[in-house]
């Protein structure tokens, strides 16, 4: 059976992509574009300054956030199938969308709740475009047969300072490095 030959990451990634995603960028521009991906990178690091003129986040959030774990040691990550490091990547922006959502239901609306739903709507964006068919396509013809397993979940805070920094440090690395690797395809 081919499903079974391929995996699930395919079907997976068509029936995510059926979520909205917003984003003004077109997912060739991301994946060949560096400076593209620094532009939508920027709107993660603003959220951080718009952080620190909220007064309604000195409470810690509830419920907490599942925060992804961003740290990378290079050799161990790239003996992992990509699929899986792909796989890894898009479990942790669910994860932060979902979180996120609940943690912002539970607030009243105000400066928080703005920068909650502006944590939200940038990982939909970069889960809208990782989720592309076009970029699904072209996992698969770059890493063709690999199937993938299921990420380990992450810790989880309450800090909207630490939960802003992990997500930083993922779109740095493990989402710039995944990035890289697709890029063979533009050149």
């Amino acid at each position: 059976m081919i499903v079974k030959q391929q995996g699930i990451l395919p079907l997976l990634l068509f029936w995510v992509a059926s979520t909205v995603c917003d984003s003004h960028i077109k997912p060739s521009e991301f994946l060949c574009n560096e400076v593209e991906r620094g532009r939508l990178r920027n709107q993660a690091e603003n959220l951080c300054k718009r952080m620190n003129n909220c007064s309604d986040l000195t409470k810690p959030l509830s419920p907490e956030i599942r925060l992804p774990d961003a740290s990378i040691h290079k050799e161990t990550w790239e003996k992992i199938h990509f699929k899986d490091r792909m796989a890894e990547v898009l479990q942790s922006l669910r994860n932060l969308v979902q979180d996120v959502e609940a943690a912002r239901e539970s607030m009243q609306s105000g400066c928080g709740s703005s920068l909650l739903e502006g944590l939200e709507h940038n990982a939909r964006n970069y889960q809208g475009i990782l989720t592309h068919p076009s970029v699904a396509v072209e996992v698969e013809r770059l890493h063709p047969g690999e199937t993938t397993r299921p990420p380990i979940i992450q810790k989880s805070s309450s800090n909207i300072k630490q939960i802003l920094r992990h997500f930083d440090n993922l779109l740095k690395g493990k989402l710039e490095l995944l990035m890289m690797e697709l890029d063979v395809s533009c050149h």
